[in-house]
């Protein structure tokens, strides 16, 4: 048997057979999809300016994100180009996948995995990695692993056939002099959530921030489903994080946050997180028609039906006390198994609301608080509104015969510094009715925005909260507060970078959410923050 036949399908000779070079067309193709032939220097060209403009550790991010990415989409190419593999099969030819495009031989010295208990370790050498070829030739011996695009990918590849994240580590280089380099791959609970590495991953990696979210344009405005995927993945980014702890953990949760603010794009997220095939049940917790849902869910468990089933309830609080009963009855039974069944609520009031007004059954509130998610309004959000009425003008456009049109950046400032008391829904009104009223075809201006939004009324303050006190009284109660600052020789740029600052401490050094909390964008204080180191 020669080395092109070795190993399990689909084996490199398989892949070979699948490889179609058309030149006079310009493509190749493997299986069906589309490849690039490209000179290796392209990847040491990226990660070199990547360090260059951000800096080695953001550039790391970035380069582990993009290989993540990378990894769990030719995971899914492999499931969907060779239908009928055994799981094993395609759960390692993610290796020789690698090796079949030039990027690293593999070699592998343990490989342990169980998927029915998420169970798995590896240990692997791959020589003539081309992203340490590729930096030695350039610069020399490295004092660090540098193959973070393929540590990336061997997580996203391994990370699809298991319920739990799969994190690998470089633990030698071969362009920090070693014979090979050597990457170790566990779970995340294996590695441990302490672990420096696992908490960068965790909170940086996996966590696609606002400046750094998918851009949609007008190419990609066709409608797929993988472009509903990245507006529900622009919408629930502010609690990402924790969604993904609470699919890990395979948790039932409460989603709270005024309404329009994508709590029920939260809870199709985590349908789509915990099952790759599920139904979906949403209703009102005082509609009549719960009775025959819980009943149909509590048959197709029973039944063993394939996939999950997923229930989200807006308003528990209102549900009847006897179908509340009838709901525990459910949650209790042996067929509501965590990988088989998801219960959501939905609700605009927070968890101490719920528990003052008393609606909820003790247990029942229980069980949904073990994991509560707040859903910012908004307001709150500035620093995303961009990514997100780009892409809901991308969907709009899928519905039509045109290209999505752009926004320009005026267009884009009068959105960052408008009020959306009707958050998402308006949001999408707003720059759909813009796009329609706008002068010049394919692009959005500030005007258009203005006239848009010209009919929309002033949102009314809170009259429990401070937006309640009349404005002239506010500026007297900052002025007496100020004014002695001002006298001891404070200057008003003083303060005002103290204030900065205090924001950035409080927000642990996240300067998005420190603009947040100073009513900016990112790029402002920024701005504002470098200027004053210059």
């Amino acid at each position: 048997m020669s080395l092109l036949d070795r190993g399990g399908r689909p084996t490199l000779a398989d892949m070979l057979e699948k490889m179609t070079f058309s030149p006079t067309r310009g493509s190749i193709e493997l299986n069906g999809a589309r490849m690039v032939l490209a000179r290796a220097t392209f990847g040491v060209d990226l990660q070199d300016e990547l360090v260059r403009r951000f800096g080695e550790r953001e550039a790391m991010v970035l380069m582990l994100r993009l290989g993540y990415r990378s990894g769990r989409e030719d995971a899914e190419f492999v499931r969907r180009a060779w239908p009928n593999l055994d799981v094993g099969d395609a759960f390692t030819a993610g290796t020789r996948l690698h090796m079949v495009t030039g990027t690293v031989r593999v070699e592998t010295m343990h490989n342990d995995f169980d998927f029915r208990n998420d169970r798995f370790s590896g240990d692997f050498l791959w020589h003539e990695s081309v992203e340490a070829t590729e930096y030695q030739r350039r610069h020399g011996r490295a004092t660090k692993p540098v193959c973070w695009a393929q540590t990336g990918y061997a997580a996203g590849y391994a990370s699809v056939f298991f319920r739990k994240l799969i994190l690998y580590k470089e633990v030698s280089c071969a362009a920090m002099g070693d014979k090979a380099c050597r990457v170790v791959g566990k779970t995340v609970d294996d590695w441990g959530r302490d672990d420096p590495f696992v908490r960068m991953f965790l909170e940086e990696v996996l966590v696609t921030k606002a400046e750094s979210l998918p851009r949609f344009d007008r190419e990609e405005s066709g409608g797929t489903t993988a472009d509903a995927a990245r507006i529900e993945d622009l919408i629930v980014a502010p609690v990402r994080r924790d969604l993904e702890r609470i699919a890990e953990h395979r948790l039932n949760a409460l989603v709270t946050g005024p309404d329009g603010s994508g709590r029920f794009a939260v809870a199709n997220w985590l349908k789509a997180k915990r099952f790759r095939t599920a139904e979906l049940h949403n209703v009102h917790g005082a509609s009549p028609a719960l009775p025959e849902v819980l009943q149909k869910i509590s048959q197709a468990l029973a039944k063993g039906a394939a996939g999950g089933q997923v229930l989200v309830i807006d308003a528990p609080e209102s549900l009847p006390d006897p179908l509340q009963i009838d709901l525990l009855r459910l949650m209790r039974s042996a067929q509501a198994r965590p990988e088989k069944f998801l219960l959501v609520g939905i609700s605009t009031a927070s968890p101490p609301q719920l528990q003052r007004q008393g609606g909820l059954r003790a247990e029942l509130f229980y069980a949904l608080s073990t994991a509560c998610l707040a859903m910012p309004p908004l307001d709150d959000r500035p620093e995303d509104i961009e990514a997100l009425a780009t892409a809901l003008l991308a969907r709009s456009a899928q519905h039509g015969a045109g290209a999505a049109p752009v926004l320009s950046d005026g267009a884009l400032e009068v959105l960052r510094n408008f009020r959306w008391p009707g958050n998402l829904p308006q949001l999408e009104q707003t720059v759909r009715r813009a796009a329609l009223m706008a002068e010049t075809p394919g692009l959005i201006t500030a005007a258009d925005i203005h006239a848009a939004t010209s009919d929309q009324a002033t949102p009314v303050p809170d009259a429990a909260g401070p937006a309640s006190q009349p404005e002239d009284d506010r500026i007297d109660q900052l002025w007496r507060e100020l004014h002695p600052l001002l006298q001891q020789g404070q200057t008003l740029d003083q303060i005002v970078s103290a204030l900065e600052h205090r924001a950035l401490a409080e927000a642990g050094g996240n300067t998005s959410a420190a603009a947040r909390q100073l009513g900016l964008t990112r790029a402002k204080l920024d701005y504002r923050l470098n200027r004053k180191r210059d």
